[in-house]
């Protein structure tokens, strides 16, 4: 039986001191450790080639120059230091992503990476498990053109995806809007943004949420199982955007706030330039933002 939004009960929005934190089962975000110590790999052998003066065999083309070590330590140095800040961060108490209690779920939908934002208001929804019709895994692939090399980036994402019924997510397409536009609460933040989004809703109150958390996904939807929610197939699905892309691939990508990969589809797909493609693809995800992602009244 449809329900329209009028009667329908809002989702219930809370600040981060709100959600319980006692007795509860709770997914944390997966912190880039390996990732670091890759990197930090890398630096340390340039740091040490740089020490010795170089001398490094490299085959018949000679030996690695010590200063030379050193420029090539540079990047990889500033990319290990911006992995070790975000390793920080995903230790904070505050780096959950979803909790869970005998009546629902707490999710988080702001970013470990942007808790910088000292701002109050909420940060999480509580979505009872009455509400959730059914819960799945999507993966999602997306190949989008690398309009620098000619060739392609290919992006694999894991979602746990929440059928919503009975709500009325007004206001929690709102907040997400706001994230994404670096004004949470209405307020523009002055620290820097990360364009990292968890969570995104979808057409139809399809509530998405990007799953790089621990424990894996199997023991959420276990969890969810345990607490009556149906749980549907798993999906794999893939949008080749190299040669062609779709309005509901744009709109899809618009949605999350992927500004850097809307741009390189537009400049691979038609003659604008980068311009023209940062402007194009400003405004459709600021209309995304704007336009409440239901698909009932």
């Amino acid at each position: 039986m449809y329900i329209h939004k009028a009667f329908m009960k809002p989702l219930r929005l809370l600040g981060l001191s709100e959600v319980p934190s006692q007795g509860v089962s709770e997914f944390r975000a997966s912190s880039p450790w390996l990732t670091m110590l890759l990197a930090g790999a890398v630096v340390g052998f340039c740091i040490w080639v740089g020490l010795r003066g170089g001398g490094i065999r490299l085959g018949e083309r000679g030996a690695l120059p010590g200063f030379l070590a050193w420029w090539i330590g540079l990047v990889p140095g500033l990319y290990w230091l911006l992995v070790v800040n975000l390793y920080l961060k995903s230790l904070k108490p505050s780096a959950w992503l979803v909790r869970a209690d005998n009546q629902g779920l707490y999710i988080k939908w702001r970013s470990y990476q942007n808790m910088a934002w000292q701002t109050e208001g909420p940060q999480a929804v509580c979505v009872p498990y009455l509400n959730i019709a059914e819960a799945r895994r999507h993966k999602r692939r997306w190949n989008t053109p690398e309009h620098r090399h000619g060739g392609n980036m290919v992006a694999r994402n894991t979602f746990l995806e929440l059928q919503l019924r009975d709500v009325d997510t007004t206001r929690l397409a709102q907040c997400l809007a706001e994230d994404r536009t670096g004004r949470p609460g209405g307020q523009q933040v002055r620290n820097a943004q990360w364009q990292h989004f968890p969570v995104a809703l979808e057409p139809d109150d399809l509530l998405r949420i990007e799953w790089r958390a621990k424990p894996g996904i199997k023991v959420m939807l276990e969890l969810l199982r345990e607490h009556g929610v149906t749980i549907a197939s798993p999906s794999n699905t893939q949008s080749d955007l190299t040669s062609h892309a779709e309005d509901a691939d744009l709109k899809e990508l618009a949605r999350q706030g992927e500004l850097m990969a809307m741009i390189r589809v537009m400049r691979a797909n038609s003659d604008v330039s980068l311009k023209e493609a940062h402007t194009r693809a400003k405004a459709m995800i600021a209309e995304a933002q704007n336009t409440p992602a239901q698909g009932r009244p």
